[in-house]
Parts: C-alpha cells; structure tokens; sequence
C-alpha cells in the first residue's frame, strides 16, 4: 500500500526494484498488507552450547567456520571464557531432548556440554531469551574484515577494564557484559546489510535485569565509542533493528544502492508520509 493509496503486488520478477528495496524497506516505502512465504518442511537441530578457552576458540575458528553449517560463539570480556553454540541437522525421527523448558542459570553457567534436541523454532532461540532485560548493539562486518574488527574491538574492551568495566562489575547486579558473533549468507536486498556479501555479525550486550536494563553510559562506553567506531573504518553496517547511531554520511558509502533507495523512497512517497525521526538521520 503506497502513500497516495495505491496497492501495487511486488516480486522478483513484477515491480522487482521494489521488491528488492522492499525486503528491507525500513518502513520508508510503503505497508505490506500481504506477503507469500517460501517455506521448508519442518525438521529438528540438535543445539550443543560447549564451554571453550577464548584464546583456543580463536585458533579453530577457521576449521570450525568450514565444518558446522550453523555456528555462533560468544564471550565475557575481560576473561578467557568463551561458548561454542552449534546447531545441527538430524534425522526428523530422532527423539526429542527438550530444548525447552531450560533453567536460566542452565544456560548462563556452563561447565560442561549442554546439549538438546528439538524442533528448529526451538533450537534456534532461547526460551529464557526475554528473561533478562538488555541493551544491544549489532555490526554486520564483511567475513573477511571479522578477525580484524573483532581484534581491535577486544583490544577496546581491555582498555576500558579499568574504567567502564570495573563499574560495570560494582554493579554487577544490574550490570553484565556480553559480546558475540554470528555468521549469514550474502542476499539481494538493497538495505539489508548482507547486501552481496557474507557477513560476520559482531554483537555488544549489556545485560541488566527482569526490571531495568543495564547501565546506559556503559552501553555507549563500548558500543557508540567502541563497536560503533571500529567496525564502521571497514565497511560494517549496522543492524537496523538495534541500538545504533549511525547517519547517511557513514551509510552510503557501505550501501551501494543507497541512493537508489531514496531515489525510490521519493517516487513512491513524495510527501513523507512515512519518514520519522529515526529515519531522517539515517537517510538524511
């Protein structure tokens, strides 16, 4: 539905422009009121989370990349303790062990393998994800770019150990830090920021509690001023749905079809009706 009240189908062969700047349309473009879905048959992952040394998890991360098809990891700054999260197809019959229901203090304390085996929805999230409040930062790095942001980002965190960090750990009530990495395939969409290249995708948390999140000015020591500033020196792109303070001037140069979008953004809403606050600083 345009602007002016229009109702236009999209896809990758009618109106494909559209189609491919609508995927990740930010909401500047126009509302879809319906969408076709292409679907899998259902199938089940076995999840294992395995406690791993940092330095020693930062040697086999190239032999782990070409091994597992679906891998993440994360870390405790300041720490050498670290989690492999695989997840692995298995057989549709294979019984189920429970990813669902976990103890939080399950998967937040690991001293051995936990592993599970449920149906994907439930092996690739947490249950206790919503459990805890927090604040998060995400950049989308080009994979070949990851071992040098990460580098650097880790060296930042460790300079701050004596300041931001030493607060964060006299609140440790409120207050824990999380960094993590994932991986995606590269896509077509114009915004996405898997734009025609596969990604590494850094995360910076700040974990609070059920109540309130973590410290905000903790938050910003290590993501704006940290994360932020790294990975934008080599090319990264930020999540669109997470904290972030980027604006066109550091976006259109990692987005090649940047101005193509608002090129299209204007045709297709001419009066601004769908702009807002947030997307006046990142489209300029």
């Amino acid at each position: 539905l345009l602007a002016n009240g229009t109702l236009i189908s999209v896809n990758s062969n009618k109106n494909s422009d559209i189609f491919y700047a609508g995927r990740v349309g930010l909401g500047a473009l126009g509302i879809m009121l319906e969408t076709t879905l292409r679907i899998v048959p259902r199938f089940k992952l076995k999840r294992t989370a395995m406690p791993y040394s940092l330095k020693q998890l930062l040697v086999d991360l190239p032999m782990l990349y070409e091994k597992y098809e679906r891998m993440q990891w994360y870390f405790t700054p300041f720490t050498d303790n670290a989690t492999l999260l695989l997840r692995e197809l298995v057989p549709i019959d294979t019984p189920i062990i429970p990813c669902w229901p976990k103890t939080l203090l399950e998967i937040r304390n690991l001293d051995s393998n936990i592993t599970c085996i449920d149906w994907s929805f439930k092996a690739l999230c947490h249950e206790a994800d919503d459990k805890i409040k927090y604040t998060e930062m995400e950049y989308f790095v080009d994979l070949d770019q990851a071992d040098t942001v990460l580098k650097q980002f880790m060296e930042y965190q460790l300079a701050l150990k004596d300041t931001a960090g030493m607060k964060c750990h006299m609140e440790a009530h409120r207050c824990n830090l999380f960094t993590g990495l994932r991986y995606a395939q590269k896509d077509l969409n114009w915004m996405s920021p898997m734009y025609k290249r596969d990604i590494a995708v850094i995360s910076n948390i700040v974990l609070g509690t059920s109540d309130v999140t973590g410290p905000p000015e903790i938050f910003q020591a290590f993501s704006r001023y940290g994360l932020e500033n790294i990975a934008t020196k080599y090319g990264g792109r930020p999540h669109w749905g997470k904290q972030n303070w980027a604006n066109e001037t550091v976006l259109r140069p990692v987005y090649p079809k940047f101005d193509d979008f608002l090129n299209m953004r204007m045709q297709l809403d001419p009066k601004n009706m769908f702009l807002n606050k947030y997307l006046k600083r990142v489209l300029g």
